[in-house]
């Protein structure tokens, strides 16, 4: 699987936003992630132009390094939605967490105050990225969405980006490092903005927006 551009052009709007600070990681950080990526897990050179302003990137999850391999591959920094689980449980990796701008979220979903965080850091400009499978390495690959992301793009209006991540070694749901260990041959490949069906009010609103987040995913698999 290639590393693939972006065709065309952004023909989106969201809302109007006031950008209040840069959230993720800076940019020594992210050389040092680059070059971590593309010398021992051989991520392809070419980087990714995202656009400016408020922006939700959504992909599957495989292993932890995922979140590694999409800011590798892109142009701006990225924060994420993360387990509070690792955030409390890995101490010693708490102060890069929060670096990053990680938003620690409860297991299987963003909570209340997840979700206004992350609501509040798109629509200070920044870029989200978000795994809504919400657990790496699921028995059936993007058979479960989490709402969270349909959820941010519906309150605040910003374009989704699916990606997919592919060439990792999968988290065996015990050893945590081993994917960051173990050379592998990574690769990325991003998509065009998701098109969100006509918002339909409640629970049924956000389902109709998860699959269509898990089907542009899915239809990366081709690429």
């Amino acid at each position: 699987m290639l590393y693939a551009q972006m065709p065309g052009q952004f023909n989106v709007t969201h809302k109007d936003v006031t950008v209040s600070g840069q959230r993720g990681p800076s940019a020594w950080m992210r050389l040092l992630n680059r070059l971590f990526c593309r010398i021992w897990h051989r991520l392809p050179s070419e980087e990714f132009k995202l656009p400016d302003g408020p922006l939700i990137l959504v992909g599957n999850h495989i292993c932890g390094l995922d979140p590694n391999l999409i800011q590798a591959a892109v142009n701006r920094p990225l924060c994420f939605l993360m387990a509070r689980e690792y955030h409390q449980s890995m101490w010693y990796a708490r102060w890069l967490f929060n670096a990053t701008g990680a938003i620690p979220v409860n297991p299987g979903g963003a909570n209340r105050y997840a979700l206004s965080e992350a609501i509040r850091a798109v629509n200070d400009g920044n870029a989200l990225c978000l795994f809504p499978e919400g657990a790496a390495n699921p028995p059936i690959p993007l058979y479960k969405i989490l709402p969270g992301a349909a959820l941010i793009a519906q309150e605040t209006g910003a374009p989704i980006i699916p990606f997919r991540v592919s060439g990792v070694w999968p988290y065996d749901h015990i050893h945590v490092w081993r994917p960051f260990l173990r050379r592998s041959r990574g690769r990325i490949v991003v998509g065009e903005p998701v098109i969100l069906p006509e918002t339909v009010e409640g629970k049924a609103g956000v389902r109709q927006c998860s699959n269509a987040i898990a089907k542009a995913i899915r239809s990366l698999a081709k690429e």
